[in-house]
């Protein structure tokens, strides 16, 4: 199969055949790394996670602001106070 010339349209999970994965697909194998992982020992049963918690950890990880993380994940406001999870930093008070 012929490989994307521009990286920036380049799939990133490929299916066996090369093309792109099914979402089904890649839960099935998101599921086989996991139970994988834990196998493994690389990770405890409590410490499994989902595909939606990376989104998360990414979303909240990004740097910048609320917007600049928006921009980024491509998300709403409302979707934004689901996925970004980031304690706001505040100044002490001057009692403090």
């Amino acid at each position: 199969m012929p490989t994307e010339i521009n990286p920036d349209r380049r799939l990133v999970f490929l299916a066996e055949t090369g093309d792109s994965l099914s979402k089904s697909g890649l839960d099935g194998a998101f599921q086989r790394l996991m139970l994988a992982a834990i196998k493994e020992g690389v990770i405890t049963e409590d410490q499994r996670f989902g595909l939606h918690d990376l989104k998360r950890k990414g979303v909240t990880d990004t740097p910048g602001t609320k917007h600049d993380k928006q921009d980024a994940a491509g998300l709403t406001e409302a979707m934004m106070t689901i996925y970004d999870q980031s304690v706001p930093v505040v100044k002490p008070s001057a009692d403090g």
